[in-house]
């Protein structure tokens, strides 16, 4: 069984020997290296290349968002976590951005973490909802709103934000299509464009709020 290659970047010692623990009872993972450096995570990774890296977000060092830029950049292949005791809606937007696949709580990784991890290594991003929330009366609003707007995308583009939600990369899509890769990134800029939203987290977050995406759409694979 090929066993998942894991890299630990974190700054709190009990933080990572709680995940060193974590990862030791799961037979498909390997904790390839463990650090307190981000320098040392970003040369470690594009030495090594590992399937995942967790990085805690307050690691000293190195810019967080830098530094996920640069991993991505030397090891493509990697899957970048970050980890984070509090994060917001923009902090998560500039987190994908920079290249990261997912960002999880803190406080989930004892019981979740083993399992977020496998979804990563599948081909699905995790982003754990902002700690700075929704306002209510204003997610019922922008629930209408974005409603309407999706009524008026055809079902193929309905189709394509599902699987766009559900974590799968523009070439996973293009097979699941049947369309090339080269159409999907046209059918979803044009998509993008026409909710103003400016990236693949923000259309996911709105196809959530307007109810196109249901736990059924989060088993495509």
């Amino acid at each position: 069984m090929s066993r998942i290659r894991v890299h630990l970047a974190d700054s709190d010692y009990f933080s990572r020997a709680g995940i060193s623990g974590v990862l030791s009872t799961a037979e498909d993972f390997v904790l390839e290296q463990v650090t307190d450096s981000m320098p040392e995570a970003i040369s470690g990774a594009a030495e090594l290349k590992p399937d995942v890296i967790l990085l805690e977000a307050t690691t000293d060092g190195h810019d967080l968002y830098g530094a996920i830029q640069e991993i991505s950049e030397q090891s493509p292949d990697t899957k970048i976590v970050v980890m984070a005791g509090r994060y917001n809606r923009n902090e998560i937007a500039l987190a994908y951005e920079a290249g990261s696949s997912g960002l999880i709580s803190k406080s989930s990784i004892s019981s979740e973490l083993p399992s977020a991890l496998r979804m990563l290594v599948a081909g699905y991003q995790l982003f754990a909802p902002p700690t700075d929330g929704w306002d209510p009366t204003s997610r019922v609003a922008r629930r209408s709103i974005h409603q309407e707007a999706f009524q008026e995308l055809g079902e193929r583009d309905r189709g394509l934000v599902r699987l766009v939600a559900a974590g799968l990369t523009n070439a996973q899509i293009s097979r699941i299509a049947h369309i090339s890769e080269g159409s999907v990134k046209l059918h979803l800029a044009r998509v993008m464009d026409e909710l103003s939203v400016s990236n693949r987290v923000q259309l996911a977050v709105i196809a959530a709020e307007a109810g196109l995406v249901t736990s059924a759409d989060l088993k495509i694979a």
